[in-house]
């Protein structure tokens, strides 16, 4: 009966190992494979902010540099566009680091165009801007001088008041 009983038991034994070593296989597969996911989500974290950076930079300074100038002369056509363009890319491409020029040809594909989609974007951004930037100032004008129009009225109004007062008692 010892024996019956010893045998049950490594059978039950040798079940549960069996099942505790595929679960324990499982959880170590998908957290192995969550690290992986972080590791990727950081890197493409890394890369976007790189990226990012880097294109305002030179978009900036290809704009003060070379767009506004032909902007101010007239001169700014389709031509100029590609130029510009062409200048953001190369300052772009210059200061890229080698891990993330490596990780974007082997995640995108071709960087020049993974490049020039972010460039177009932040010059609309930076168009967007200094729209923004000089409607407000262009309100903010409009708004002074709304002000002093009034307070030069009630400034007028006040002294018609007084004169009126002044003459009605004399």
């Amino acid at each position: 009966m010892n024996e019956a009983v010893f045998n049950l038991l490594m059978a039950v034994v040798t079940a549960a190992v069996t099942a505790l070593s595929a679960f324990v296989a499982a959880f170590v597969k998908k957290k192995g494979e969550q690290a992986a996911a972080e590791t990727n989500s950081t890197l493409l974290k890394d890369v976007i902010e790189e990226v990012t950076g880097i294109v305002s930079i030179a978009v900036s300074a290809v704009s003060q540099t070379y767009v506004d100038e032909l902007k101010k002369a007239g001169s700014f056509d389709a031509e100029a566009q590609k130029q510009a363009l062409a200048m953001a890319l190369a300052a772009c491409i210059k200061a890229i680091s080698p891990a993330t020029k490596a990780f974007i040809e082997e995640t995108y594909g071709d960087l020049t165009e993974y490049l020039t989609t972010y460039i177009e974007a932040e010059v609309r951004k930076q168009k967007a801007l200094l729209a923004a930037t000089a409607a407000l100032e262009s309100a903010s004008s409009a708004n002074a001088t709304s002000v002093a129009a009034s307070t030069a009225a009630a400034t007028a109004a006040a002294v018609v008041q007084n004169a009126i007062a002044q003459s009605s008692e004399k």
